[in-house]
């Protein structure tokens, strides 16, 4: 099948994102297409994404889009004929080899997508389902993180709904909320795409999983890559895609201010991340100043020493005593 890769950002401070996406993707994958939607970009970045013909910018957001919630606006004109294949890729994401291989088993019927980090709370379909008001028709056990998201023409159908739930005006006015006030079928696009994948209309559709902690890590936190994942990962190649989920290590790492008490936990982990680790190989290919990049405190240092360079083991011990702790009392 024909494949594109899309992705989509309208944050201007996030365009290093891009570029480190777009420099993965040009390593790993220099044949394939990438449809990349950024909204009125600065020259200079603009300027900057011309060494890569696989490229193609789209300076705007399609119509109906608005924000993250532009994944099926996107995906839809990359489906022109039943040999098209179209896979998203988020903008605060590696790739760390060719996923094709990942992608040869499924089906035109199959959608594929990753698994969200086991450790979130409300895992599964049925509360989202419900939530919307749809025809519960199956319940999906674990929750859908859709950071790489795999489509062909057998979808129409379902991204137009998908499309549908997200234009709808009470959807919008919810997004305008801080996202512990959302609700949780109404957090994300990548919700709505659970409560309709639940849903009676679409509980046809196979499901091919990306595995958390085995074909992609979502890096940051310290229970989303959990102490077995890091465990069995000392016997596996590391995981095909590196996914720098909730804040950005761009942001945490430059001394942001962060909210809670616990800003200075959530830097270190970014600090000892695999994300971080395999960014910086892409350093001089972005070309800009990467100074968070070489945030070092003496305990990261450390942690970093401990992992003896290798992407599972960095950041273990932080993980295990946030489990223990989990144990003994529930973190927020």
């Amino acid at each position: 099948m024909k494949l594109t890769f899309c992705t989509a950002e309208d944050r201007r401070g996030a365009e290093i994102g891009l570029k480190l996406l777009v420099a993965s993707v040009a390593e790993h994958c220099p044949d394939v297409p990438l449809v990349l939607h950024r909204p009125d970009p600065l020259p200079e970045f603009a300027a900057w994404l011309k060494r890569f013909p696989q490229v193609r910018l789209v300076p705007h957001l399609l119509p109906g889009a608005h924000q993250w919630n532009c994944k099926p606006h996107a995906l839809q004109p990359e489906l022109p004929d039943d040999e098209s294949e179209a896979v998203w890729l988020d903008s605060d994401l590696m790739l760390t080899r060719d996923p094709r291989p990942l992608f040869r088993p499924w089906t035109p019927d199959t959608l594929g997508i990753t698994q969200e980090p086991t450790s979130q709370s409300h895992q599964g379909s049925r509360e989202r389902t419900l939530a919307w008001k749809l025809p519960l028709g199956r319940e999906i056990p674990c929750t859908l993180n859709s950071c790489v998201l795999r489509v062909t023409r057998r979808h129409l159908t379902l991204l137009t709904r998908w499309r549908e739930l997200l234009e709808r005006p009470e959807y919008i006015a919810i997004q305008g909320r801080p996202v512990a006030e959302r609700g949780v079928a109404f957090a994300s696009d990548q919700d709505v795409l659970n409560a309709v994948l639940g849903s009676q209309e679409f509980a046809g559709v196979p499901i091919g999983m990306l595995k958390s902690g085995v074909d992609v890590i979502h890096s940051g936190g310290a229970l989303g890559y959990s102490v077995g994942q890091r465990l069995a990962g000392l016997f596996r190649p590391p995981p095909t895609v590196l996914h720098a989920i909730s804040v950005k290590p761009w942001v945490v790492l430059r001394g942001a201010p962060l909210p809670g008490q616990s800003a200075w936990f959530r830097r270190l982990m970014h600090e000892v991340s695999p994300y971080l680790a395999y960014a910086r190989r892409y350093r001089s290919v972005v070309d800009e100043p990467c100074e968070w990049m070489d945030q070092h405190t003496p305990l990261g240092t450390v942690l970093r020493i401990a992992g003896l360079g290798h992407w599972a083991l960095r950041g273990l011990p932080v993980t295990l005593a946030a489990t223990l702790l989990r144990r003994i009392r529930p973190m927020e």
